[in-house]
C-alpha cells in the first residue's frame, strides 16, 4: 500500500470548482509565489518579537525547534529547511536519550516527533517524558503521522492527544507545507503559552495579595476567590467556586435599590463601587468597600465576560442608614461651605477677601490631595467612562508631591508680607509625619458602663458637680475663686481674671477642676493630693517670663479643649480616657516653653535643637518635660498621675499624649487639617429626624485624627473668642514675638518673623491663613456654629483698621475683658 499526498497537498481534479473560472489562474498564481519563497535566502528574525496580553507588553524569544528523526529522510529535510526559512533556531535528534539531553541543556519550544509506524514506540516514550516534567509543560509538540490514503477514513486525533501531542501533522514532504505548520505553532500554542504562563503569575499575585479578590462570569457565578477572601467572608474556596456570590449581600442592611443599581452597573459594563453589608459564615455582617470591574474579550466585544470583584473591610456590623446619612451630610455639608469644590459648587470659605493691602491674600487654600479627590468626585458626578489625558496627567503630577497634604505657601498668597508671616509661623516643615497611636477603646452601643484603664467601671466620662465640689481643694477655695470657676463651661471665660485671683496660677486651679470633673480621680486611681502636687509641679514648669507661653494660655487651651469635650460629637466617638489624655496634653503642650519659636532655636544651634535634629524641637521639648516631671522627678514625691495605671494603658496614654502635643507643631498644620477634610466626618441625626446623635462606627487613626485637631484648635482658638479676649492675646503673642525680633538683632541674625508692626494685619493673614478654615471645618464637626459666627465677627473687626482708620489701642498685657 502506497503513501498518498498529505492532506496539505491538493488534489485540482477532485477539488476544481466549475463556477470559478479564474480557479486555475489561481492555483498557478500561488504555486508560482510559494516556488519564488522556497528559492529565497532564509529569513533573518529579530531576537524578540513583541506580544500583547491585555495591559502587558510581553517580549517572545524566537522559538527553538527540536527535530526528532531516527532516520533522517525528505519528511526531516522539508522540516529542516523549513526552520532554517522562517529563522527560528533548530536542533535535531535520533534516539529518546538524545532528543532528552538535548531538552536538559538548553530550552526549546516546539518539538516535532515522528510518529511514522516504524518509530511509535519510541515517538510516544519521548512525548511521555516531555510531559513528564514541570519544566517542559510548555512544550509543544507534533506528531508527524503517515499519510492516509484518499480511500480510507480519517482516523481520529484522540490517540495522540492522550499521549501528549497538541497537534498532528500527516506526512507531506513539501516545504512550503512544513513551514506553515512551524510558524502557525508559534504563533498560536507558543504565544499562547506565554501568555498562560504571564496570567499563571498574575494569579500568584492574586494568591498572595492581602485585598480580597474573587472573579465571576457574567452570570455571576465565581470561578476564582483567593485566600484573603477566605478569610474576609469565611467560606473556603471549595465553598465558593461554581456558586453565585450574589448571595453575599446582605439585602435588608445593604438595601434593594443599593444591589439594583450595582447589577445594571454591571449590565452595561461599567466599574461600580460603594459600600455594602457582607455576610460571613457563622459570624456577624461587617461593612465592605466593594468594587466590581468588567473584564472585557479582546475581539472587541461590548458585553464583558467577567468580572473581578476588591472587597476591603472597614468596620463591623455597620448600618447602611448611617452610612448613607454620613455620606449625605458630609457632601452637603462641604458643598455649602464649599471647601471641596465639585461641577455646581465653586465658592469656597478660603477664597475670602480683605480690603485695602490684603486683596492678594483672597486665594483658594487646597493641599493636592484635596484637589485629586475634588477632580476625580467631578469625574464620577459626570459618569464619564474615560478620564481626559489632562486630568490623569495633574493628578499624577500631584501624586508625585511630597506634600500631598500641604498646599504651600505660594498656593495660598501672593502678598510678600503675608508669605514672610506664614514662613515665620511655618519655619522649616519636617518630612516625617505624626504616628498615629492606637489605644482607645470605643463603645458605639451607647456610653454605658465600660472598664476604666484601671480595671474598674466608670458610669461616665464626667463627675457629677456635687463629686469635685467634695474635693478639699475646692471646699477651701477663696469666694473669687469659686465664683470665676463656675463659669469655666462657657466658651467666653475670662482666664485673665482668673489669672488675676489666683497670683498667676491659673492652670493650677482651672486644672484640678477639670480633670476632676471629667473623673480622673476615679479612672486613674490618682489621690486628691497627688493630683495637686503634680499640677503645681507642671504650672511651676511653666516660665511666667513669657508674655504668651506661659501657664495663663495652658489653661486657655485645657478650658477651651473641655468645651470640645463636652460636645454630643465628641461623645460619639471618644473613651473616657481618651478626654483624659486631651486635657493633660493641653495642660502640658507648651511646658517649659523658652519664648522662642524653633526657628530661631534652629538659627543659634541652640541644645534643643541639636537634641532633636532641628525637627519639632519645642515640641519634641514638651513631650519629654511632661513626662520627665510627672515620671522621673525623684527630689518630687507622691507627683505621678500615671503610677497606678497598668502598663500596656499607660504606654497607650502616653503615646496619645506624645502624639496630641507634637500635633502643635505649626509645620504640620496643613497636613491635619487636609487629613481632617478627607476623612469627611460628620455626626448624623436619626432617621426620624430628631436631634439625637447617632454614634457612627470610626477607625481608630480617624479617633486619633479627632483629638490631634482638638488640641491644635484649642491651641489657636483666641480669634474664635469674644474681641476683648482675642485683642488680649493678640498683644501678648506680638509682645514675645517682638522681644525675639529684638534679639535676633542684637545678635546679628537673620530675622525668623515679620516686624508686627500692624498689629490688626497680622491677626488678619493668621486668621486667613491658619485659623479661619481649620477652626471653622472642626467647629462645623461639634456643630459649633456659633463659634464660627464669632470667628467671622473678630475677623471683620481687625480687618476694620486701616490708615483711615487706625488701630487705637495700645501694646500693653491688659486682662481687661471689657469688649469695645
Amino acid at each position: 500500500m502506497g503513501c498518498a499526498a498529505s492532506v496539505h497537498a491538493s488534489d485540482s481534479s477532485q477539488c476544481k470548482d466549475p463556477k470559478h473560472k479564474d480557479y486555475d489562474n489561481t492555483i498557478r498564481a500561488v504555486t508560482e509565489q510559494s516556488r519564488k519563497e522556497s528559492e529565497e535566502p532564509p529569513q533573518k528574525q529579530p531576537e524578540k518579537k513583541e506580544l500583547r496580553f491585555g495591559p502587558v507588553k510581553l517580549l517572545q524569544e524566537i522559538s527553538r525547534v527540536l527535530l526528532v528523526f531516527p532516520v533522517e529522510d525528505g519528511q526531516s529535510e522539508a522540516f529542516l529547511w523549513a526552520c532554517r526559512k522562517g529563522g527560528f533556531a533548530c536542533s535535531i535528534a535520533n534516539s529518546l536519550e538524545t532528543a532528552m539531553d538535548t531538552l536538559d541543556k538548553r530550552k526549546h519550544h516546539i518539538v516535532v516527533i515522528d510518529m511514522r509506524l516504524a518509530v511509535y514506540s519510541i515517538g510516544e516514550q519521548i512525548v511521555r517524558k516531555i510531559r513528564s516534567r514541570p519544566s517542559l509543560a510548555s512544550v509543544v509538540t507534533l506528531a508527524v503521522c503517515p499519510a492516509i490514503p484518499r480511500w480510507c477514513e480519517e482516523p481520529s486525533v484522540r490517540p495522540y492527544l492522550d499521549m501528549g501531542f497538541n497537534r498532528r501533522f500527516l506526512e507531506n514532504h513539501d516545504r512550503g507545507a512544513c513551514l506553515n505548520e512551524i510558524v502557525m505553532m508559534d504563533s498560536g500554542e507558543v504565544s499562547t503559552g506565554l501568555k498562560l504562563s504571564v496570567a499563571n503569575t498574575l494569579f500568584q499575585l492574586l494568591e498572595e495579595s492581602r485585598d480580597s479578590f474573587d472573579i465571576t462570569d457574567i452570570d455571576g457565578i465565581c470561578s476564582y476567590v483567593n485566600p484573603s477572601f477566605e478569610k474576609l467572608a469565611g467560606f473556603k474556596s471549595i465553598d465558593m467556586v461554581g456558586k453565585s456570590t450574589d448571595s453575599l449581600l446582605n439585602e435588608e442592611k445593604t438595601g434593594q435599590g443599593l444591589i439594583e443599581t450595582m447589577q445594571r452597573c454591571k449590565a452595561e459594563g461599567k466599574v461600580w463601587e460603594g459600600i455594602v453589608v457582607h455576610n460571613r459564615k457563622g459570624q456577624d455582617p461587617i461593612s465592605v468597600e466593594m468594587k466590581v470591574m468588567p473584564v472585557f474579550d479582546a475581539d472587541g466585544n461590548n458585553l464583558p465576560s467577567h468580572f473581578v470583584t476588591c472587597r476591603l473591610e472597614l468596620n463591623p456590623t455597620v448600618c447602611r442608614s448611617c452610612l448613607n446619612k454620613n455620606q449625605y451630610n458630609s457632601t452637603t455639608r462641604r458643598m455649602s461651605n464649599g471647601r471641596v469644590r465639585t461641577e455646581s459648587s465653586n465658592t469656597s470659605i478660603n477664597s475670602i477677601s480683605v480690603n485695602n493691602n490684603s486683596r492678594r491674600l483672597s486665594k483658594q487654600v487646597d493641599a493636592p490631595i484635596i484637589k485629586i479627590i475634588t477632580m476625580l468626585r467631578s469625574i464620577q458626578d459626570t459618569g464619564s467612562q474615560q478620564l481626559p489625558a489632562q486630568l490623569i496627567e495633574n493628578v499624577m503630577a500631584m501624586l508625585r508631591s511630597s506634600e500631598l497634604y500641604n498646599p504651600g505657601s505660594n498656593s495660598l498668597t501672593e502678598d510678600p508680607e503675608a508669605l514672610g508671616f506664614m514662613d515665620g509661623l511655618m519655619e522649616n516643615p519636617s518630612e516625617d509625619t505624626i504616628s498615629t497611636p492606637s489605644h482607645s477603646r470605643t463603645d458605639h452601643e451607647g456610653r454605658g458602663t465600660r472598664p476604666s484603664v484601671t480595671g474598674d467601671t466608670i458610669l461616665s466620662h464626667r463627675e457629677s458637680t456635687a463629686a469635685f465640689n467634695n474635693t478639699s481643694l475646692m471646699q477651701s477655695l477663696p469666694t473669687l475663686i469659686k465664683e470665676n470657676l463656675s463659669k469655666r463651661e462657657e466658651w467666653d471665660y475670662d482666664i485673665f481674671e482668673l489669672e488675676r485671683l489666683s497670683s498667676h496660677r491659673p492652670l493650677f486651679y482651672l486644672g484640678f477642676d477639670i480633670l476632676v470633673e471629667f473623673g480622673i480621680l476615679n479612672n486613674f486611681k490618682v489621690e486628691e493630693t497627688t493630683l495637686r502636687n503634680w499640677l503645681g509641679l507642671i504650672e511651676s514648669s511653666y516660665r511666667s517670663s513669657n508674655t504668651y507661653h506661659n501657664s495663663t494660655h495652658a489653661a486657655d487651651v485645657l478650658q477651651a479643649s473641655a468645651c470640645f469635650c463636652r460636645s454630643q460629637c465628641m461623645e460619639n466617638f471618644l473613651d473616657p480616657t481618651d478626654f483624659l489624655a486631651l486635657l493633660i496634653a493641653s495642660i502640658c503642650h507648651d511646658i517649659d516653653h523658652p519664648g522662642r519659636t524653633n526657628a530661631f532655636l534652629c538659627s543659634v544651634s541652640h541644645e534643643l535643637a541639636i537634641m532633636y535634629n532641628d525637627s519639632a524641637v519645642l515640641e519634641s521639648h514638651h513631650s519629654a518635660v511632661t513626662f520627665k516631671v510627672t515620671c522621673q522627678s525623684a527630689e518630687q514625691k507622691n507627683v505621678n498621675i500615671f503610677k497606678n495605671l497598668e502598663p500596656e494603658n499607660f504606654k497607650m496614654i502616653r503615646k496619645s499624649i506624645i502624639s496630641m502635643i507634637l500635633a502643635t507643631d505649626m509645620t504640620q498644620h496643613f497636613e491635619h487639617y487636609n487629613k481632617f477634610l478627607a476623612v469627611n466626618l460628620k455626626c448624623g441625626s436619626t432617621e426620624e429626624g430628631e436631634e439625637g446623635m447617632v454614634p457612627l462606627p470610626v477607625s481608630q487613626e480617624n479617633k486619633s485624627l479627632i483629638l490631634r485637631m482638638a488640641i491644635k484648635c484649642a491651641d489657636i482658638s483666641n480669634p474664635s473668642r469674644k474681641i476683648s479676649l482675642a485683642r488680649a492675646w493678640a498683644h501678648r503673642i506680638v509682645l514675645e514675638y517682638r522681644d525675639q525680633i529684638a534679639e535676633e538683632k542684637s545678635r546679628k541674625l537673620p530675622l525668623s518673623l515679620p516686624p508686627f508692626d500692624d498689629i490688626p494685619k497680622s491677626q488678619v493673614l493668621f486668621v486667613h491663613l491658619f485659623a479661619r478654615d481649620l477652626l471653622s471645618a472642626y467647629y462645623e464637626f461639634l456643630e459649633f456654629g456659633h463659634l464660627t459666627d464669632q470667628l467671622n465677627e473678630t475677623f471683620e473687626y481687625w480687618d476694620s483698621f486701616n490708615e483711615e482708620n487706625p488701630y487705637p489701642h495700645a501694646l500693653t498685657l491688659s486682662t481687661s475683658s471689657t469688649s469695645t
